[in-house]
């Protein structure tokens, strides 16, 4: 006799929103996903926050399989949260308009989870998809190392894309939802955040089952990424004051806390290294700088220059030479191209 999932006596509905915003071709499939999933009571939600693309009349298409709300509020945190509003569920499942379900995955995560009683929040990995050049390059899982320990997952951004998640409704409203949000830059980490402090129950369920879609060509050409980015320090530094300041900053959350300010710091060199000497200042009273991490978050043929010079001169000599690197190649295709051209006139 095989073992069958565990589901609760009496089914919860379950509420599909999902914030639309010139969603383009991508909504229909985000769409039918929610529509395909097997959990027997649900109801899907759709926000379109002013669309100027045709993604209103894709949506409409579906008509009464969907309820479909409009607004103009020009944030996604904003968007959301009329939706968390507006639902009938108990329990809110949150899809991106570029994202999308595996049908099994409502059904799947509740019957992982148990017993619901003494759960707010269900989270899960996920599969990031990568796309380049119109199609699918690689569809993998992200692992999460230690689901127990909430704030070290945060603090390594191994914490699932939000539609790897199941909320409790009414968990989510009582800690003001996605209201007074600051900004729109890592809304679902400051979500996380505001239901860790305040103490949220979640539970794992290991079963990814929701699609996290990334586009090469959008990743390169966004110009907020750097702002992003020094959000996302803030955020960290934050978190790691607040963890002190409760006794909770343990060593592997500092560990974690110091490889993502790494990260956040090597690719910052990359794109705006004008924005690091702030964020290098704040991060020696928080805990944050560590050469050794440093060292060990830099890009493979770099380490050994790092651990030579340390991070600061290391990346001041590197970007002295991308800007010699720079000039050569243009006085290369200078040279080398008017000589092409002078070689076609003889």
């Amino acid at each position: 006799m095989t073992d069958r999932p565990f589901l609760p006596a009496s089914l919860p509905l379950v509420t599909i929103g999902i914030p639309a915003y010139n969603a383009g071709q991508w909504i229909v499939p985000a769409v039918e996903s929610a529509l395909a999933q097997t959990w027997p009571k649900k109801e899907l939600l759709i926000l379109d926050d002013g669309s100027s693309d045709g993604t209103r009349d894709r949506i409409s298409a579906y008509g009464d399989r969907i309820r479909l709300l409009e607004a103009k509020s020009g944030r996604s945190s904003l968007a959301r949260q009329r939706l968390l509003e507006e639902a009938s569920g108990e329990w809110i499942q949150w899809l991106d308009h570029d994202d999308s379900l595996l049908p099994e995955k409502i059904n799947l995560q509740i019957a992982e989870a148990g017993d619901l009683a003494d759960a707010d929040v269900l989270f899960s990995p996920y599969f990031l998809e990568r796309w380049n050049g119109g199609r699918v390059v690689s569809c993998n899982p992200q692992p999460i190392d230690d689901p127990q320990d909430l704030q070290r997952a945060w603090l390594s951004s191994q914490f699932p894309q939000n539609g790897a998640l199941l909320w409790r409704r009414k968990s989510l409203l009582s800690i003001g939802g996605w209201k007074d949000l600051p900004t729109d830059y890592y809304d679902d980490y400051q979500l996380y955040w505001r239901a860790i402090r305040a103490k949220l129950r979640f539970r794992f369920t290991p079963t990814p089952g929701a699609i996290y879609r990334v586009c090469h060509q959008e990743s390169l050409t966004s110009s907020n990424i750097p702002e992003a980015l020094r959000w996302r320090a803030r955020m960290v530094r934050q978190a790691s004051q607040e963890l002190r300041s409760a006794g909770e900053w343990t060593l592997a959350r500092r560990a974690a806390a110091q490889a993502e300010y790494a990260r956040l710091l090597r690719v910052l060199d990359r794109l705006a290294p004008e924005l690091l000497g702030p964020l290098i200042q704040e991060a020696l009273p928080a805990d944050l700088w560590s050469e050794e991490t440093l060292a060990r978050e830099a890009e493979p043929n770099f380490r050994w220059l790092v651990r030579l010079l340390g991070w600061r001169s290391a990346c001041l000599l590197r970007r002295s030479f991308r800007g010699w690197e720079r000039r050569l190649r243009l006085f290369r295709k200078d040279v080398f191209g008017s000589s092409r051209r002078a070689a076609r006139l003889l």
